[in-house]
């Protein structure tokens, strides 16, 4: 939330007439505005000032001990392990009942009630002036949201329209642009607190980057960040980086250990061409969740054949039959029958090369050779013919991407 001035000065005057360190924080406990210390601060207070954040477990332990629905001052107890070595008067800053923030007091001298009628009296003066700066900040990221849904939007009239609106409010810098998607399993609709993850996940992805150079939009099932690298320290760096940098925030507020993959487009140079990036950016994503081999963060040109199958519909893909011969393989499912495929697939990814192969799969050239040769055998093919590899090799690959393997 973007911190207004009237807030900072309210700050510096409560601390100007108690004599106390004194500090907001929204409800996540980012900090919003901080006066200078009137005497020692503690390891907490000196995180929250240099990362404008604090721990997950700090958070944690503040909301246990925050008092529901209420806006009476409180003691924070003591933690030294998460660096609350100074007592703490806590005021809860509430909209009716909801919660919009804290106002923090150091104490280190005990409080008076002076202390504690001025802290309650200024609380209620900062919820004025959170609530009306959330209004605000949710007006602007509403005409955002809009903008960007019709960016990505099949009409192109309406995303070059939607282009011209995100460049004449500023909301956006010209340059190249590259399109991130993230999700996760397909087998299932993510509940709400999904997609409110989601969001406080792409909202503390943004902050990375500085003001109108990202974008983003989060759909039912998905999400999407619109970034501009250019002129940021994002710059020069791989692309990927900024993939896992998003998926480690997608890790952070949603459940651990929920799969999660990241696709990525290449750069386009405008905003004109974000539709045919996100299109590529999700294409990786969904690729990425059949073919697990490709890892969780994924380039969309860095798909090889893949990307190139993807490019059939699924409804089309799913019906088309593999090799009889591999196919009989894959029915068996024992562990003789795997050995063999497996054998056969690192062959074919290393060209043929037999002491790559042995190498990668940690065995005899001689145990390989004969692994080859009985595949060959069961599956009815011979591995010495450019055809048949080339079929085989296809018929793998449409195994993994349609899920039959």
């Amino acid at each position: 939330m973007k911190v207004p001035s009237e807030l900072q000065r309210l700050v510096d005057g409560v601390a100007q007439r108690t004599g106390r360190s004194i500090a907001i924080d929204d409800p996540r406990l980012r900090l919003l505005a901080y006066s200078a210390h009137q005497g020692e601060v503690d390891p907490a207070r000196q995180q929250s000032i240099l990362r404008r954040e604090v721990s997950g477990e700090l958070v944690a332990w503040v909301r246990d001990h925050v008092p529901k629905d209420s806006d009476e001052p409180f003691h924070l107890p003591l933690h030294p392990d998460l660096g609350l070595t100074i007592d703490r008067l806590c005021v809860p800053i509430r909209h009716r009942t909801v919660l919009l923030g804290f106002l923090w007091v150091l104490l280190t001298e005990p409080a008076d009630d002076r202390l504690v009628a001025i802290a309650r009296e200024v609380a209620q003066d900062v919820g004025v002036l959170l609530l009306r700066e959330s209004f605000l900040e949710e007006i602007a990221h509403s005409r955002e949201r809009e903008l960007v849904r019709d960016l990505l939007d099949q009409d192109a009239s309406v995303r070059d329209f939607a282009a011209e609106q995100l460049a004449r409010d500023e909301l956006f810098v010209a340059g190249d642009t590259c399109v991130l998607v993230t999700a996760g399993r397909m087998d299932q609709v993510p509940p709400d607190s999904w997609r409110v993850g989601l969001e406080l996940a792409l909202q503390r992805a943004r902050r990375e980057f500085p003001a109108r150079h990202c974008l983003h939009l989060v759909r039912p099932d998905h999400a999407v960040l619109i970034v501009a690298p250019a002129g940021t320290w994002w710059h020069r760096r791989p692309l990927t980086e900024i993939g896992d940098s998003l998926r480690a925030h997608c890790r952070r507020e949603l459940i651990a250990d929920e799969p999660l993959w990241v696709g990525i487009a290449p750069r386009g140079s405008s905003l004109r061409e974000v539709h045919g990036l996100y299109e590529q950016a999700l294409r990786a994503v969904e690729v990425a969740r059949l073919v697990r081999t490709l890892g969780h963060t994924v380039l969309a040109d860095g798909l090889g054949v893949y990307g190139l199958l993807a490019e059939i519909p699924q409804e089309r893909l799913q019906v088309v039959g593999l090799h009889p011969g591999l196919q009989a393989l894959l029915d068996q499912d024992d562990p003789q029958s795997r050995t063999l495929v497996e054998s056969v697939e690192v062959f074919l990814e290393n060209a043929g090369d037999i002491k790559a192969t042995a190498e990668s799969l940690s065995v005899h050239r001689t145990s390989l050779y004969n692994r080859l040769h009985r595949f060959e055998q069961l599956a009815g093919v011979n591995l010495r013919s450019g055809d048949d590899r080339l079929v085989i090799h296809l018929a793998l690959k449409l195994a993994r991407l349609t899920g039959r393997r």
